[in-house]
């Protein structure tokens, strides 16, 4: 059975090893997301359009995500041999470890806060921290575990630049819930 006040106790507070990003904040990256979504600020696109070129808040994540993702994406627990249905809701790099109920996840929402401008030339670092554990019931699992992370962002100064709560839901498959003795309505 699964114990929810005790993996709260357990985990909640509980913080990642500092990542360093690989890079530090370019301009052409900016430039390309800002491309990409839109964004035609000459604050973003011109090199000497301001003394020192920001990053937009929506390309933050970029350069604070760079050293976790490798060139074929975010590596979630499984290997190249493993099949599919292989992989464990434990080995999510966003899990840190933590025991989960369920093998399957969504991400429910995400929120960010910024506290100080990113500018070329920063290097940012994050460290992921559980700040929330809940049971809450929906439609898939009467038990979906919910579990909220946060990720905080520092500059090349230890300086919080911003803070990224992402909220997850794990869930058991019909199977996993049928093992568990759960009749679904």
């Amino acid at each position: 059975m699964y114990d929810i006040e005790a993996v709260r106790r357990d985990w909640i507070g509980r913080s990642s090893a500092k990542k360093r990003a690989k890079y530090p904040v370019e301009h052409e990256p900016i430039r390309r997301h800002c491309l990409m979504v839109g964004n035609e600020n000459p604050l973003y696109l011109e090199p000497g359009y301001a003394p020192r070129t920001p990053s937009p808040p929506t390309a933050l994540w970029i350069f604070s995500w760079v050293e976790r993702l490798g060139p074929q994406g975010p590596r979630l627990g499984k290997t190249r041999k493993e099949a599919p249905s292989a992989k464990k809701a434990e080995d999510g790099a966003f899990a840190l470890g933590m025991p989960m109920m369920g093998s399957q996840f969504t991400n429910m929402g995400r929120e960010l806060e910024f506290f100080l401008p990113v500018y070329v030339g920063d290097h940012l670092s994050s460290v992921t921290r559980t700040a929330d554990i809940f049971i809450k019931p929906t439609r898939l699992d009467p038990e979906s575990l919910w579990i909220v992370n946060e990720d905080i962002i520092t500059n090349q100064n230890d300086e919080v630049v911003c803070i990224i709560r992402n909220t997850l839901m794990n869930f058991r498959t019909p199977d996993e819930l049928k093992a568990a003795g759960v009749t679904q309505k």
